[in-house]
């Protein structure tokens, strides 16, 4: 007898991708349960076209209105609205592979299990994809189920798992589900799923990119996450040593052909990875002091 779930997105301005995720659902090998979507305050119509889907006559689908609340908050929400003891997690820009669900929540069967980390591939679609990829996600040869945090666009839950770790901080708006990832995994009750498979297209743009990542140095500024803030005090302590060497600037634009080279389908995506390396810091820079302005506004 298959578990039953409730799988719980929250959508803004979701448009342009939330009819790939509803046509994906549609072909679960398990559909959820029951399906709620948490709507943030979009301006687009992306309520419209959740409503007008096939989905919602072959599924139970529930919306709920979370106009100017974040993201840990609008997750909370929909948890918390959850008819079913299991909970699933995905975002709109995401397509979940038919046997997804299925595989996703097989493991909390056994009742000693509180959480289920799925993983994501990038799609790879376009030179841009090709070159942002590394920066952006878990490439999958690098994939460690012992050290992988799992992101809620790939992952299952029980409400008694949820609140055991202290739910989505809703304090924070980016950097949320990692956060909220270590505090399940320090449970002890984790099962990794790497089959459990979403495919995701994170960025369409060179400006996308740049913002994504801009926004994930200030979520972990904000949050406080060592091992991320580690390896933003190395990128200003790299430009440090530009100024003092200069050439060793032109060198670092090879550093990222060599490091990255093996994941580019499109050779021409080589060209690429230099401006995506100097991109990258930037929005660095950016969002970390961002997120610093916010830690010290909270003291002040």
């Amino acid at each position: 007898m298959s578990l039953k779930v409730s799988l719980v997105v929250t959508v803004l301005n979701e448009a342009k991708n939330i009819n790939g995720l509803l046509d994906a659902l549609l072909k679960q090998t398990q559909p959820p349960n029951e399906l709620i979507f948490i709507d943030a305050g979009s301006t687009d119509n992306t309520v419209q076209l959740i409503k007008r889907h096939p989905v919602c006559n072959k599924l139970s689908v529930r919306l709920i209105s979370a106009s100017n609340q974040n993201r840990s908050q609008a997750r909370n929400l929909g948890i918390k609205s959850a008819k079913h003891q299991i909970i699933a997690l995905t975002d709109a820009g995401c397509l979940p592979e038919p046997e997804w669900l299925e595989r996703l929540v097989k493991p909390l069967s056994n009742r000693a299990v509180q959480a289920v980390a799925g993983f994501y591939h990038i799609q790879t679609n376009s030179i841009l994809a090709q070159a942002t990829a590394p920066y952006l996600g878990v490439m999958p040869d690098q994939f460690n189920p012992e050290t992988y945090l799992p992101s809620s666009r790939s992952l299952a839950i029980t409400k008694s798992g949820w609140m055991a770790a202290g739910k989505y901080p809703e304090n924070l708006n980016y950097c949320e589900d990692l956060i909220f990832a270590r505090n399940l995994k320090k449970l002890g009750n984790m099962v990794i799923q790497p089959q459990a498979i979403v495919l995701w297209q994170p960025v369409s743009s060179l400006a996308d990119f740049y913002n994504k990542i801009k926004n994930y140095a200030t979520g972990d500024i904000q949050a406080g996450y060592w091992p991320h803030i580690i390896k933003i005090i190395t990128t200003y302590l790299r430009y440090l040593i530009f100024f003092a060497i200069p050439f060793l600037f032109i060198a670092y634009w090879f550093w990222p052909i060599i490091k990255h080279n093996r994941y580019l389908k499109n050779r021409l995506a080589l060209f690429l990875l230099p401006l995506i390396q100097i991109t990258t810091d930037m929005a660095i820079f950016r969002g970390s002091l961002q997120g610093l302005k916010f830690r010290l506004s909270s003291i002040i």
